[in-house]
């Protein structure tokens, strides 16, 4: 799932829910054009489609850890792979981990993220 976060109004909007057998190269790709196509200007979309390296809209490796996909600033794009959805009245529940550390020492914590939908 995509969610498009803010930090500094905590507002949280469900952005797409994608298959989960897709894989985070499709994801990345994904919220790369989606971030771009809401807001870049036109002459930042023409450099993006020309040459993605120079284009600052660009996906960096170090936005794609093993349980997240990031993208953007402030908003913000976020992947989650949610193993669990559950809908309660005009609210989503989804459940993720996030594994930090090694692989060897890795360190996994189970969260539930709620977001408003209509």
């Amino acid at each position: 799932m995509v969610l498009e976060e803010s930090y500094h109004s905590n507002d949280k909007r469900l952005v797409t829910l994608i298959n989960p057998r897709k894989t985070g190269s499709y994801v990345a790709e994904y919220i790369e054009q989606a971030y771009v196509d809401r807001y870049a200007s036109f002459d930042e979309k023409v450099v993006f489609k020309k040459d993605k390296k120079k284009s600052p809209f660009r996906i960096e490796r170090y936005m794609i850890s093993a349980t997240t996909i990031s993208h953007g600033h402030d908003p913000m794009f976020n992947a989650y792979y949610a193993h669990k959805l559950e809908r309660k009245g005009v609210s989503l529940l989804f459940h993720y981990r996030v594994c930090k550390g090694e692989l060897k020492n890795r360190e996994v914590t189970e969260h539930i993220g709620e977001i408003k939908i209509a």
